[in-house]
């Protein structure tokens, strides 16, 4: 068997092994490729920097690293890790990352991050061999909003007016939900509370009813929360910081459910 990157392997080749991979997961994936695609171009994925295991021809295992700057660093973002099934117990994960990091500390990387199931503990355990560490908890909310009858004062706005504003907390966002990926996107709508220069309040929202990012100045977040509800009724907000207290406090008090939760890791780099 043998690694090389995938920039020459095709796409099709890629997403038939990554969803087999992901057979009998904790959670179904989407089986369509233009979901893939699109979900790939916001991880900001490089495929020269992602990698796989080959059998002769056939791909086996693989690591898909997005590449950006998180929290300060130029990070790998490991956007899906699979091996099939047939060739599980062969350490080809270990491979894998012993023939990227070079190559990652080449490209001037300081540090990979991955997000894993919290039950998934043969995949911790793998990782932290390998050298991650959780550093934090992340928690999936989903449930129905109300239609809300106070007055909306949310109008549709910019991105980058929220930049603009310094109202974004990057800490609060995992790799899928930081501003990076909003520009990546030309799907995702934006609603401001108050001035355009310097809302008061905002959240950021994609047409599946994925909450992406959403801040208060006040931490009113009921109020936020009934704003949302007339943009739309059913949501889901993936990887929230378990620290966000106050947040997940309004989202409990609405009967939100918590169908799973992630541990974030990261290896640090020394070039």
């Amino acid at each position: 068997m043998k690694i090389k990157d995938l920039s020459s392997t095709p796409f099709e080749e890629i997403i038939t092994c990554f969803l087999k991979a992901f057979e009998g997961y904790f959670v179904q994936l989407p089986e369509d490729i233009v979901y893939w695609r699109s979900r790939f171009i916001i991880a900001r994925v490089d495929w020269s920097l992602s990698f796989g295991m080959f059998d002769g021809d056939k791909l086996v295992g693989y690591i898909i690293n997005g590449i950006d700057q998180h929290n300060g660093k130029l990070t790998a973002y490991n956007t899906g890790t699979g091996v099939l099934a047939e060739y599980r117990g062969k350490a080809i994960v270990d491979q894998l990352y012993d023939h990227a990091v070079p190559l990652l500390k080449d490209r001037k990387i300081e540090k990979c991050l991955l997000e894993v199931i919290c039950e998934n503990e043969r995949a911790i355990k793998v990782y932290e061999r390998i050298g991650f560490k959780i550093i934090r908890h992340l928690r999936t909310f989903s449930g129905n909003l109300p239609e809300t009858t106070s007055e909306n004062r949310f109008q549709k706005c910019h991105f980058s007016q929220v930049l603009n504003s310094g109202l974004y907390k990057p800490e609060h966002y995992a790799w899928d939900n930081s501003a990076e990926a909003i520009k990546m996107s030309d799907n995702i709508r934006t609603f401001c509370l108050g001035k355009t220069n310097s809302p008061e309040a905002y959240f950021s929202i994609d047409p599946a009813g994925n909450v992406i990012q959403l801040e208060s100045t006040n931490a009113d977040y009921e109020y936020l929360l009934g704003a949302l509800g007339n943009v739309a009724g059913e949501v889901k907000l993936k990887n929230l910081d378990a620290q966000r207290s106050q947040l997940i406090k309004a989202l409990q008090k609405l009967h939100f459910s918590n169908p799973v939760n992630q541990y974030e890791m990261e290896m640090l780099l020394e070039n």
